[in-house]
Parts: structure tokens; C-alpha cells; sequence
């Protein structure tokens, strides 16, 4: 039987020919190729400035940047997620303070940012893990606790009408190979602010207000006219891949009933109303046989799969510091031993989730 991998981007003729347009032009950075798709992200999610950037990593900090936040301020994150938003934080020489997820949807959970929260508590990351959007409402944050949206698995997911990346000051997208929109590399910074989406302009290019106007200490964040180019031609087709990703989701949860693993290995949930992106189908292992073992059985079979994410206090960049404790983010320690996640990814077959389905119930059995 074929291999079946984690995840694969989907590239054909329209992003080659978007490419070699852009190459042709000799316009390589910041041109009509950028606009456009900044101009094509407003209108999907309804915001009213979109800054394209090198990488979902690059809108993080842009984004934490733009803010502003004092010295020495502390930025909620969610436990269990990418480090991504976690080492964003550090890198700008604030403070990140952990929180537990909740059970089902994996999201931050309400109850631990009420306790996270302190007096130097000036911003939190919210993560749209793995496309399910965050309820930002049910959180009860202070108002003066600035949001950022980590929504960079969740493009063209939404929740109470609002387009993932709409919940706070600043979201932020991602546009990695694995996500379902993918310019190779890069990201964007979406926000209805237009003195913070100017912040974010200046901060991707060295600082610059207008060309030689330097009016802060920028960085280059700048996304090529080539990535903004395949950018294009994948936004055309997100209405298709969402589709079909949302169809093997559904094929995946009722083929795990049919094998009797809806409650031995329960999936991501979603809150009440979502519209989720299905970035990544993932679901939580029981506790034995190993999450090690059933990859390694499933690889054999020719299925790849592989954790969900990562528990920060369990790995070397955090394992040491203060708060980052297993006893007090139980969930996030759990998820991190036996989150799995399935192939997903467009072109796959509701015969290819049958086998992925047959050979983890085979394993689990």
C-alpha cells in the first residue's frame, strides 16, 4: 500500500504560474503580489488591514511588538501548544506565564487564566489549536489585558460570526507547509487598528514609516513577491480544501465509532457553533499502549503520525522555569504523552481514513 504522510501542501499549476509571474515581474519584495493578498485576506476574514509577513513566527512578534507592553509584563500562554507564541514572548524580554488548556477543545481554559492572571498580567496569546477557535468572550479577561490571536492554524475557521483572527487587538496566520493556506514560508498580521497595522508595517520593514523613514528599530519581516504569489492562487481554492478536509474529519469520527474508539480515544473538541478549519485531526490516546508504540505500529503499516503538539514545561527551553510545573497544568502534561494526530491533508480518501482507522483500532486492540 502507499505511504500515507502526516500532512502534504497542495501545489499545482495556478501557484507555478503565480510564481513565475511574480519572478518575471523583477519586482521581488513589497509589490502588487503583497498587496493583493493582503488585500484577499481583509476579505476573507472581514478585517480591515492585513500585513503579510515571513512567517507565522514573524506576525507573533510583530504583533507583541506592536503593542507596546511595559517592562516586565507578564503574556499568558496556552501549556499545550507550539512553542511559537511561547519563545515570541521571550524574545521580546517579557515574561510568560503557562496555562492549563481545557480537556475538550484544548483550548485555553477559562478557569486557569482567572488564577493565571496577576498585577503585571498585560497580554495573553490565545491559540486556535488546531483550527478550533478560541471562545475569547467565556475567558472573562480584564480590559486591560491585551489579546493577540494565534489563529495560524485556523484561517477560514470562525465562532459567533467572527473569522479566526478577529478575536483580539492583532491575529496572527500562519502560512507553514502544514497549514491549509501555504506561501512555503509566511504569515500574516490581521487587525481593524490602523495605527497598530502601521506599527506592524514599519516593524517588517527595518522600521521604516515610508521609504528612509525610520521611525523605530525595525527587523526584516518581509514576505517575497514569489510566496505572496502561490499565497494568491491558494486563497482561491480555500472554500475547496476546507471542504474537503471538514469531509474526512466527519469520515474519520465515524469510522473511530464504528471501531468503538469514540470514547477509548475521544477527538478534539470544538465549542458550541464552531466552524473549525480541521487543520490537523487529532484525538487523545488511552493510556497504554504507549503513544510511541502506536506510531511506531502504525508507521509500520505505512501510516505516518505523530504527537498533536508539545506541553512547554516539558520541553528544554522551558522545563526549568518558574510556573512551568506538571502538577499544575495537569491537562496540557497529559495531552503532551498521548495526543496523537492522523493524516490529513487534501487528496486523501475516505478509503485512506478506513485503513488509518482499522490499523489504530488493529494496535489499540
Amino acid at each position: 500500500m502507499s505511504f500515507l504522510p502526516l500532512a502534504r501542501p497542495t501545489i499545482g499549476d495556478a501557484e507555478l504560474e503565480g510564481q513565475a509571474r511574480a519572478l518575471r515581474s523583477g519586482r521581488l519584495v513589497l509589490g502588487p503580489e503583497n498587496e493583493a493578498f493582503e488585500a484577499e485576506l481583509c476579505r476573507i476574514t472581514g478585517a480591515a488591514h492585513a500585513v503579510a509577513v515571513s512567517s507565522g513566527t514573524a506576525a507573533l512578534v510583530a504583533a507583541l511588538r506592536a503593542l507596546e507592553l511595559p517592562p516586565g509584563s507578564e503574556v499568558l500562554v496556552p501549556a499545550f501548544t507550539f512553542p511559537a507564541p511561547a519563545h515570541a514572548v521571550v524574545s521580546l524580554g517579557l515574561d510568560v506565564v503557562p496555562v492549563d488548556v481545557a480537556p475538550d477543545t484544548w483550548n485555553l481554559d477559562a478557569t486557569s487564566v482567572a488564577r493565571a492572571i496577576g498585577p503585571r498580567t498585560r497580554g495573553v496569546i490565545v491559540v486556535d489549536q488546531f483550527g478550533v477557535p478560541v471562545d475569547v468572550v467565556a475567558l472573562g479577561l480584564p480590559s486591560e489585558v491585551r489579546v493577540v490571536e494565534d489563529a495560524a492554524c485556523a484561517l477560514g475557521a470562525e465562532l459567533g460570526g467572527i473569522a479566526s483572527g478577529r478575536a483580539g487587538a492583532l491575529g496572527c496566520l500562519s502560512f507553514h507547509p502544514r497549514k491549509i493556506v501555504t506561501t512555503g514560508e509566511g504569515g500574516a498580521v490581521l487587525t481593524d487598528d490602523a495605527a497598530l497595522a502601521a506599527q506592524v508595517r514599519a516593524i517588517r520593514h527595518h522600521g521604516q514609516s515610508a521609504p528612509g523613514e525610520f521611525v523605530l528599530a525595525g527587523l526584516n519581516l518581509r514576505l517575497g513577491e514569489a510566496a505572496a504569489a502561490v499565497g494568491r492562487a491558494q486563497l482561491a481554492r480555500l472554500p475547496e480544501l476546507l471542504e474537503h478536509r471538514a469531509l474526512l474529519a466527519a469520515a474519520y469520527v465515524a469510522a473511530l465509532a464504528a471501531a468503538g474508539l469514540a470514547e477509548r480515544a475521544p477527538v478534539q473538541a470544538a465549542p458550541p457553533g464552531a466552524r473549525r478549519a480541521w487543520q490537523t485531526f487529532a484525538l487523545l490516546l488511552p493510556e497504554k499502549p504507549t503513544r510511541a508504540e502506536v506510531i511506531d505500529r502504525l508507521r509500520a503499516h505505512g501510516i505516518e503520525a505523530g504527537p498533536a503538539t508539545y506541553a512547554l514545561h516539558r520541553i528544554g527551553s522551558f522545563a526549568k522555569r518558574p510556573r512551568f510545573d506538571a502538577a499544575t497544568l495537569p491537562v496540557a502534561d497529559r495531552l503532551h504523552d498521548r495526543s496523537l494526530a492522523l493524516p490529513l491533508f487534501f487528496g486523501m480518501t475516505e478509503s485512506d481514513v478506513t485503513r488509518v482507522v482499522a490499523e489504530l483500532a488493529a494496535v489499540l486492540a
